[in-house]
């Protein structure tokens, strides 16, 4: 048994890779998190902690007591948290008005990566990429009224598997050659983190 899953495991990323290299996407994975710093933006992440825990109801993944979530709830949860994500970008975007084109590493303070981005794609990358593919709010990496704060421990997790998917799509699907339609192969958040569904919906939950 013990040899059956360690070959499920190397099989499930593959077959990860493969779902988001069909994509043709050819931009970096928006899933990779920078420190959105500027503005005080407010914490409209009401709901920023519930997310896809190991044990909690929210995840009703591993080893928790409390009945995992129904589907409906888990839609209801994702669609709550996204519209709190959605409504501070819409906040931080008044802050940054004309500035929007100018690099991310100008417009905010202290972003390490993706400095040179756009300052309304950087915004845009932390909502519909890193937020959206953990299934996490602002809160969660944040601390939303100091946005240059590094005092969040998951900011700086973020800040790391970012340099890994970047060093995997630059280095290492290339090797694989091209996917689907020439397209090159790349992996974003989304690829194993499923936007936080735990249990069998993701890779890593």
């Amino acid at each position: 048994m013990r040899k059956f899953t360690a070959l499920l495991v190397p099989a499930a990323l593959i077959a990860g890779v493969s779902c988001s290299s069909s994509s043709g996407s050819t931009s970096p994975p928006a899933s990779t998190p920078a420190p959105v710093a500027a503005a005080d933006g407010g914490d409209a992440q009401a709901t920023g902690r519930g997310g896809a825990g190991r044990g909690g109801r929210a995840g009703g993944g591993r080893g928790g007591g409390a009945p995992a979530l129904t589907l409906e709830e888990r839609a209801a949860r994702r669609d709550s948290i996204a519209e709190s994500r959605a409504a501070t970008v819409k906040e931080l975007m008044a802050t940054i008005a004309g500035r929007e084109d100018e690099p991310a590493g100008d417009v905010f303070k202290n972003v390490l990566l993706m400095k040179t981005v756009p300052a309304g794609q950087f915004l845009a990358a932390m909502d519909r990429g890193i937020g959206a593919g953990l299934g996490r709010g602002c809160s969660d990496c944040h601390v939303t009224t100091d946005w240059a704060s590094d005092t969040v421990a998951r900011k700086k997790t973020a800040r790391t598997m970012m340099g890994i998917v970047n060093d995997i799509n630059a280095t290492l699907l290339p090797r694989m050659g091209p996917g689907r339609g020439g397209a090159p192969r790349t992996i974003q958040c989304m690829t194993c983190h499923r936007g936080g569904q735990a249990g069998r919906n993701a890779i890593i939950p």
